[in-house]
């Protein structure tokens, strides 16, 4: 068990492919059910608490090893099928048929695995800060960053809040490093890479049947590095939702944790009313 990845109670479960899952559990005394997918849920957890005032809601980690049975011609691990297939087994080991999904940047990637193979499971989508890339990057301003020696320079463009820093170091320690392959990066921030050919993701999104909801933040560098496939996805995802909130960061998690729920929660409802 992961439980270093998890700021407060942690669980596991054993999928019947043998492989292990960490995960948290929060709202039990509500109906409906709502899956979050992400590598660790430290700073994240403000969000999962108040998700959990109207879901019954399971933070789910995505795992960087294991065994894992999505391959690669080539015998690698697709490690984006791999994390979307794990939320749906665990989903089946623990009897839900149906809930909502929520995934900011990296954690969206199982849900698009989930629309592609198991749209039949999915009552909403919300991708938050990331979507398909179908048109050429724009920019490297976040890769920069990441590639940085110095954590604290990017920290200080990812937020607008100088105190959420302190924070996101005390993050980082409990993790005690990041992904431990190349590989994990390249699925992580590349949901299109679900689908064989760009063509077949884009008539994914022309052709969509679950309501999916979009948020972005206008400073996030990441949102300028993928601008044009960003504006692609709004405005091509049959029936979605988009929401653009000036002056907002990447790590709006630590800024303005309620905005995050808020935003969910609007996303859900509007998705159950005949607009």
């Amino acid at each position: 068990m992961e439980a270093n990845k998890i700021k407060g109670e942690s669980k596991s479960i054993v999928l019947d492919n043998g492989a292990e899952l960490t995960y948290c559990e929060y709202g039990k005394e509500n109906k409906e059910v709502l899956i979050a997918g992400a590598f660790y849920f430290h700073t994240l957890m403000p969000v999962i608490e108040g998700l959990a005032k109207r879901y019954h809601v399971y933070g789910v980690v995505m795992r960087f090893d294991g065994i894992t049975d999505e391959l690669n011609p080539d015998g690698t691990t697709h490690w984006g099928r791999q994390w979307g297939k794990d939320i749906y087994d665990f989903s089946q080991k623990l009897g839900i048929t149906k809930f909502h999904y929520n995934g900011k940047c990296h954690g969206t990637v199982p849900g698009w695995c989930l629309v592609k193979e198991h749209p039949e499971v999915l009552e909403t989508f919300s991708s938050f800060y990331l979507a398909p890339h179908l048109r050429k990057q724009n920019s490297r301003k976040w890769f920069d960053l990441l590639d940085g020696e110095d954590p604290t320079k990017m920290m200080a463009v990812a937020m607008r809040k100088p105190e959420g820093l302190k924070a996101k170091m005390e993050e980082m320690a409990a993790l005690g490093g990041g992904a431990p392959n190349p590989a994990i990066e390249e699925y992580a921030t590349s949901p299109e890479k679900i689908w064989a050919t760009q063509e077949a993701c884009k008539e994914a999104l022309e052709n969509m049947s679950i309501p999916v909801g979009y948020m972005f933040g206008t400073i996030d560098p990441l949102f300028e590095d993928y601008f044009d496939s960003n504006m692609y996805a709004m405005r091509n995802t049959k029936g979605s939702r988009a929401v653009i909130l000036g002056g907002e960061c990447h790590l709006m998690e630590l800024d303005c944790p309620d905005r995050v729920v808020n935003e969910v929660f609007m996303f859900i409802d509007e998705s159950k009313k005949s607009y």
